[in-house]
């Protein structure tokens, strides 16, 4: 693969995030200072609409710094009304996961993204659903690897539709269980 298409097609995922949220535009700011300055890995954002307490700025943050950060947060007094996770973020529908089994084949299902295996032996047959960019590529890497031995979706695409693949992965890796 040519160098300029793996750069617009390889990884990107990120590890998942976490935002905090204020009354305030004020307060907001100054814990992001605070935040900034003792070295963690925040960034301002703009919550969700069905996330906002009070104000239209909120603070991104790693996940995997959750307890440190909270910990920083309570030993200069500062609360927040409340810290949301990424996938606390994504709409109860996206996460829920359908099966199918017809002859001799299993399908999963998560938002509109699909994977479907054979059932006897668990190799991917078909990658299927989205419209973004990267899943051509995710399809072409695990389509005939068998789902114990496939890379995770998120590990090699960028998109929500990659995450919903991944989500649909996971579902079928936990229903069929281990080979």
């Amino acid at each position: 693969m040519p160098a300029w298409l793996h750069r617009f097609l390889g990884p990107r995922y990120k590890e998942p995030k976490g935002i905090l949220l204020y009354d305030t535009v004020q307060e907001v700011i100054l814990v992001h200072k605070m935040l900034s300055a003792q070295r963690f890995a925040v960034r301002l954002v703009a919550p969700p609409p069905e996330f906002r307490v009070g104000c239209d700025l909120a603070i991104e943050f790693e996940l995997l710094e959750q307890e440190a950060l909270e910990t920083a947060l309570a030993q200069s007094g500062s609360r927040p009304v409340r810290t949301v996770s990424t996938k606390q973020m994504l709409p109860g529908i996206l996460s829920e996961v359908a099966f199918v089994q017809i002859d001799g084949f299993l399908m999963s299902k998560a938002g509109n993204m699909k994977i479907t295996v054979n059932s006897k032996d668990h190799t991917i047959v078909n990658i299927s659903g989205g419209g973004c960019p990267d899943i051509p590529y995710v399809a072409m890497r695990l389509q005939g690897r068998r789902l114990e031995e496939a890379p995770n979706p998120v590990d090699l695409g960028n998109s929500l539709c990659s995450f919903m693949l991944q989500i649909s992965f996971e579902a079928l890796k936990a229903r069929v269980g281990p080979r």
